[in-house]
């Protein structure tokens, strides 16, 4: 569930867009499983580009990967140590996450699109007048996605993954076919 605050940013800038007679492009995605595959080796690597102390991170690391788990059935009774995750409901996890996902979008913004994240959803809003000049630009973009999970060992579930034209137009141009893990987004 999106925020208000979030929602209010992601309309504002499409309004402006189309008030200008441009395009809006948006691909809005969810990180498959953000919280439960989240390997501890992201979550350091996240802490350590934020400088936190070493002392700190230790002790978070500590915290992720001597965590126990007990479930029991019936009389069975079994214990299992974490080897990745956060902790559902923990206090610090999201934060954890919110760390991890920050350095997608330091990146999506850096290359000059609107990018927003709201705990596991992301979206990528890109505008302009030419379509498949868009489109060309939304597919790098979902390039990098994937290279980014790629290196923290997450994924995005392209069948969750929706694509938005906003526009004024009644008979806007064709658009470019924007694939994402492979599989074609549908319009």
């Amino acid at each position: 569930m999106l925020s208000r605050r979030a929602i209010q940013w992601k309309v504002h800038y499409i309004e402006h867009a189309l008030d200008a007679g441009q395009y809006a492009l948006g691909v809005f995605f969810d990180i498959q499983g953000a919280f439960d595959n989240t390997p501890i080796v992201s979550v350091l690597k996240a802490l350590s580009e934020r400088k936190i102390i070493f002392a700190v991170r230790q002790w978070i690391s500590t915290l992720l990967q001597q965590r126990k788990v007990c479930v029991q059935v019936g009389d069975l009774l079994l214990y299992v140590i974490t080897k990745c995750s956060l902790p559902q409901g923990g206090g610090l996890s999201l934060l954890l996450w919110s760390l991890v996902a920050d350095s997608l979008l330091k990146w999506l913004s850096k290359q000059g699109v609107f990018a927003q994240g709201f705990a596991d959803d992301g979206v990528i809003i890109i505008v302009g007048k030419v379509l498949h000049i868009l489109s060309d630009i939304m597919q790098r973009m979902l390039r990098g996605v994937e290279k980014w999970c790629t290196d923290r060992h997450l994924s995005v579930n392209p069948s969750k993954t929706e694509t938005i034209l906003f526009t004024k137009k009644y008979k806007p141009e064709t658009i470019r076919p924007i694939y994402f893990y492979g599989k074609e987004l549908a319009l």
